[in-house]
């Protein structure tokens, strides 16, 4: 088994801890009636939903291997690099910035704190809202710091 695609996820997001039917399941996550109903199928064949025909689920047995493996380091990365390809080549509806800043360490510190209030600002909304935005309907948002040096090392020598 590997990781799971972008869409993939986001059905197990729409079906979440709950059972929908297959209606439920692509207004959540707005997918075409095609692309929604194949990928259903895949994750039924690799044991990661079950349906009774009507009502999907997300399986309840899954070993701890398997949501490593869908869940892990490798596979986040995967999704997030997947994310951030896409936001980078939409057209509208996006707000993307990134620059190369020169900051002394004082500035880095605020930044490093302005980061911190950030994500416990999104921790905050994802939590007072995910029960009534569907998945289709959430943003995506990324934010970081990198040295220029280390990315440049990166980018030389791939790893």
């Amino acid at each position: 088994m590997k990781g799971l695609s972008s869409l993939e996820r986001i059905i197990l997001e729409g079906i979440g801890k709950g059972v929908l039917v297959y209606e439920e399941i692509q207004k959540q996550t707005g997918l075409n009636e095609n692309v929604c109903y194949n990928i259903l199928q895949a994750l039924i064949i690799r044991g990661l939903v079950k349906t009774d025909g009507i009502k999907y689920r997300i399986s309840e047995s899954l070993s701890p291997l398997i949501i490593e493996e869908i869940n892990g380091k490798e596979a986040k990365e995967a999704e997030y690099l997947e994310l951030m390809e896409a936001v980078v080549e939409q057209q509208e509806d996006r707000v993307f910035r990134l620059q190369k800043i020169a900051m002394d360490s004082r500035d880095e510190k605020i930044f490093v704190a302005m980061l911190s209030n950030l994500e416990s600002f999104l921790a905050d909304a994802h939590k007072k809202a995910h029960a009534s935005v569907s998945v289709k309907d959430r943003k995506v948002v990324f934010w970081g710091m990198g040295n220029v040096d280390k990315i440049i090392t990166q980018i030389v020598t791939g790893k």
